[in-house]
Protein backbone atom coordinates (compact mmCIF):
# COMPACT_ATOMS: atom_id res chain seq x y z
CA UNK A 1 0.00 0.00 0.00
CA UNK A 2 0.93 3.55 -1.02
CA UNK A 3 2.00 5.21 2.84
CA UNK A 4 -0.64 8.25 3.44
CA UNK A 5 -3.25 7.87 1.18
CA UNK A 6 -6.76 7.49 2.07
CA UNK A 7 -9.79 6.17 -0.11
CA UNK A 8 -13.10 7.38 0.10
CA UNK A 9 -16.36 7.98 -2.10
CA UNK A 10 -16.24 11.32 -3.41
CA UNK A 11 -19.37 13.56 -2.68
CA UNK A 12 -20.73 16.58 -5.09
CA UNK A 13 -20.73 19.04 -2.03
CA UNK A 14 -16.82 19.13 -0.79
CA UNK A 15 -14.89 17.40 -3.86
CA UNK A 16 -16.04 19.55 -6.59
CA UNK A 17 -13.46 22.42 -7.17
CA UNK A 18 -10.07 19.66 -6.40
CA UNK A 19 -11.35 17.34 -8.91
CA UNK A 20 -11.64 20.54 -11.26
CA UNK A 21 -7.98 20.81 -10.72
CA UNK A 22 -7.06 17.30 -10.43
CA UNK A 23 -4.08 16.78 -12.59
CA UNK A 24 -3.31 13.47 -14.15
CA UNK A 25 -1.25 14.54 -17.39
CA UNK A 26 1.07 16.69 -18.36
CA UNK A 27 2.56 18.07 -21.60
CA UNK A 28 5.16 15.83 -23.04
CA UNK A 29 8.83 16.87 -23.16
CA UNK A 30 9.39 18.94 -27.17
CA UNK A 31 5.29 18.64 -27.19
CA UNK A 32 2.32 20.87 -26.84
CA UNK A 33 -0.31 19.09 -25.36
CA UNK A 34 -0.22 16.05 -23.04
CA UNK A 35 -1.12 12.33 -24.83
CA UNK A 36 -4.61 12.62 -25.96
CA UNK A 37 -6.05 9.31 -24.13
CA UNK A 38 -4.76 10.96 -21.03
CA UNK A 39 -5.63 14.49 -21.30
CA UNK A 40 -9.62 12.85 -22.33
CA UNK A 41 -9.19 11.15 -19.13
CA UNK A 42 -7.95 14.55 -17.14
CA UNK A 43 -11.20 16.54 -18.67
CA UNK A 44 -13.55 13.55 -17.45
CA UNK A 45 -12.46 13.72 -14.16
CA UNK A 46 -12.47 17.41 -14.17
CA UNK A 47 -16.00 18.45 -15.91
CA UNK A 48 -18.20 15.12 -15.85
CA UNK A 49 -17.08 12.40 -13.03
CA UNK A 50 -19.51 13.25 -10.34
CA UNK A 51 -22.43 14.27 -11.83
CA UNK A 52 -21.99 10.81 -14.20
CA UNK A 53 -21.93 9.27 -10.80
CA UNK A 54 -24.61 10.45 -9.74
CA UNK A 55 -27.03 10.13 -12.68
CA UNK A 56 -25.66 6.31 -12.72
CA UNK A 57 -26.44 5.46 -9.05
CA UNK A 58 -29.74 7.87 -9.64
CA UNK A 59 -30.50 5.65 -12.95
CA UNK A 60 -30.35 2.09 -10.59
CA UNK A 61 -26.71 1.62 -11.79
CA UNK A 62 -24.60 1.91 -9.04
CA UNK A 63 -22.48 4.00 -10.27
CA UNK A 64 -19.68 5.08 -7.66
CA UNK A 65 -16.68 7.75 -7.90
CA UNK A 66 -13.88 7.06 -5.65
CA UNK A 67 -10.68 9.12 -5.06
CA UNK A 68 -7.36 8.58 -2.90
CA UNK A 69 -6.25 11.73 -1.25
CA UNK A 70 -2.64 12.66 0.43
CA UNK A 71 -1.14 15.69 1.29
CA UNK A 72 -1.14 17.37 -1.81
CA UNK A 73 -4.68 16.80 -2.78
CA UNK A 74 -6.10 13.91 -4.53
CA UNK A 75 -4.01 11.41 -5.84
CA UNK A 76 -5.96 9.28 -8.10
CA UNK A 77 -9.73 8.28 -8.94
CA UNK A 78 -11.98 5.81 -10.30
CA UNK A 79 -15.21 5.16 -11.22
CA UNK A 80 -17.62 2.29 -11.82
CA UNK A 81 -21.04 1.23 -12.95
CA UNK A 82 -23.13 -1.68 -13.64
CA UNK A 83 -23.85 -2.27 -17.36
CA UNK A 84 -26.69 -3.67 -19.37
CA UNK A 85 -25.36 -6.75 -21.45
CA UNK A 86 -28.11 -6.35 -23.90
CA UNK A 87 -27.18 -2.58 -25.00
CA UNK A 88 -23.88 -3.67 -25.78
CA UNK A 89 -22.07 -3.04 -29.00
CA UNK A 90 -21.91 -5.78 -31.57
CA UNK A 91 -18.34 -6.24 -31.57
CA UNK A 92 -18.09 -6.41 -27.39
CA UNK A 93 -21.52 -8.99 -27.53
CA UNK A 94 -19.90 -11.18 -29.60
CA UNK A 95 -16.47 -11.94 -27.44
CA UNK A 96 -18.85 -11.65 -24.10
CA UNK A 97 -21.41 -13.96 -23.24
CA UNK A 98 -23.25 -13.77 -19.11
CA UNK A 99 -25.13 -16.56 -17.89
CA UNK A 100 -27.24 -16.43 -15.69
CA UNK A 101 -29.58 -13.53 -13.35
CA UNK A 102 -26.71 -13.73 -11.17
CA UNK A 103 -24.18 -13.03 -13.58
CA UNK A 104 -23.64 -9.30 -13.63
CA UNK A 105 -21.26 -7.22 -15.53
CA UNK A 106 -19.87 -3.54 -14.24
CA UNK A 107 -17.70 -1.17 -16.02
CA UNK A 108 -14.12 0.17 -14.56
CA UNK A 109 -15.68 3.32 -16.47
CA UNK A 110 -11.95 5.44 -15.70
CA UNK A 111 -9.38 5.51 -13.48
CA UNK A 112 -6.29 7.88 -13.14
CA UNK A 113 -3.11 8.18 -10.93
CA UNK A 114 -2.16 12.16 -10.26
CA UNK A 115 1.05 13.45 -12.00
CA UNK A 116 2.89 13.83 -8.62
CA UNK A 117 2.92 10.24 -8.37
CA UNK A 118 3.66 8.92 -11.91
CA UNK A 119 7.34 7.34 -12.51
CA UNK A 120 7.23 5.44 -8.89
CA UNK A 121 7.07 1.80 -10.19
CA UNK A 122 3.20 1.94 -10.53
CA UNK A 123 2.28 1.70 -6.92
CA UNK A 124 -0.24 3.71 -6.81
CA UNK A 125 -2.27 2.32 -9.64
CA UNK A 126 -1.34 -0.83 -8.57
CA UNK A 127 -3.55 -0.29 -5.58
CA UNK A 128 -5.76 2.11 -7.15
CA UNK A 129 -7.14 -0.85 -9.47
CA UNK A 130 -6.90 -3.46 -6.38
CA UNK A 131 -9.14 -0.71 -4.83
CA UNK A 132 -11.18 -0.86 -7.34
CA UNK A 133 -11.92 -4.55 -7.79
CA UNK A 134 -12.71 -4.71 -3.99
CA UNK A 135 -15.08 -2.19 -4.22
CA UNK A 136 -17.02 -3.51 -7.10
CA UNK A 137 -17.10 -7.01 -5.26
CA UNK A 138 -18.50 -4.99 -2.34
CA UNK A 139 -21.06 -3.28 -5.22
CA UNK A 140 -22.48 -7.16 -5.90
CA UNK A 141 -23.14 -8.37 -2.88
CA UNK A 142 -25.55 -10.99 -4.74
CA UNK A 143 -23.67 -11.43 -7.74
CA UNK A 144 -22.06 -14.70 -8.06
CA UNK A 145 -19.59 -14.16 -11.07
CA UNK A 146 -18.66 -10.31 -12.25
CA UNK A 147 -17.39 -9.52 -15.05
CA UNK A 148 -15.67 -6.28 -15.15
CA UNK A 149 -14.96 -4.30 -18.14
CA UNK A 150 -13.03 -1.46 -19.33
CA UNK A 151 -11.67 0.21 -22.47
CA UNK A 152 -8.01 1.79 -23.24
CA UNK A 153 -7.17 3.46 -25.87
CA UNK A 154 -4.02 1.87 -28.20
CA UNK A 155 -1.66 4.26 -27.61
CA UNK A 156 -2.07 3.31 -23.98
CA UNK A 157 0.70 1.01 -23.28
CA UNK A 158 0.65 1.58 -19.33
CA UNK A 159 -2.76 0.85 -18.91
CA UNK A 160 -2.71 -2.14 -21.07
CA UNK A 161 0.28 -2.87 -19.07
CA UNK A 162 -1.64 -2.51 -15.97
CA UNK A 163 -4.43 -4.67 -16.78
CA UNK A 164 -2.77 -7.29 -17.70
CA UNK A 165 -0.67 -7.16 -14.13
CA UNK A 166 -4.08 -7.88 -12.79
CA UNK A 167 -4.97 -10.93 -15.16
CA UNK A 168 -7.34 -8.75 -17.48
CA UNK A 169 -7.98 -10.04 -20.81
CA UNK A 170 -8.27 -8.68 -24.34
CA UNK A 171 -11.64 -8.63 -25.60
CA UNK A 172 -11.27 -6.36 -28.61
CA UNK A 173 -8.34 -4.36 -29.90
CA UNK A 174 -8.27 -0.60 -30.28
CA UNK A 175 -8.15 -0.21 -34.36
CA UNK A 176 -7.08 3.23 -35.16
CA UNK A 177 -7.62 5.17 -38.57
CA UNK A 178 -7.40 4.71 -41.50
CA UNK A 179 -8.29 1.10 -41.11
CA UNK A 180 -10.62 1.58 -38.00
CA UNK A 181 -12.66 3.78 -36.43
CA UNK A 182 -12.45 2.68 -33.23
CA UNK A 183 -9.71 3.50 -31.02
CA UNK A 184 -10.53 1.98 -27.72
CA UNK A 185 -10.36 -1.86 -27.08
CA UNK A 186 -12.19 -3.73 -24.58
CA UNK A 187 -10.38 -5.83 -21.56
CA UNK A 188 -12.17 -7.72 -19.08
CA UNK A 189 -11.70 -9.45 -16.02
CA UNK A 190 -13.69 -12.17 -14.22
CA UNK A 191 -14.15 -11.95 -10.54
CA UNK A 192 -15.89 -15.47 -8.35
CA UNK A 193 -16.50 -13.34 -5.56
CA UNK A 194 -16.08 -15.78 -2.37
CA UNK A 195 -19.24 -17.43 -0.80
Amino acid sequence: MTDMIRWREAAKKTDTLSLRTFTCTTRRKGKYDPPFHEDEVQRYFRQHAITAANRSRDQGRGGRLMIAEDSQGIAAAYTHQRLDPSRFPDRLASALTVAGPREVVRELCFLAVATHHRGKGGALANEAITEALYDIIDSEPEAERIHVLGQVDYHNTASMQLLERFNFEQLTKGVPPPRGDQRLGWWRHIIDPPR
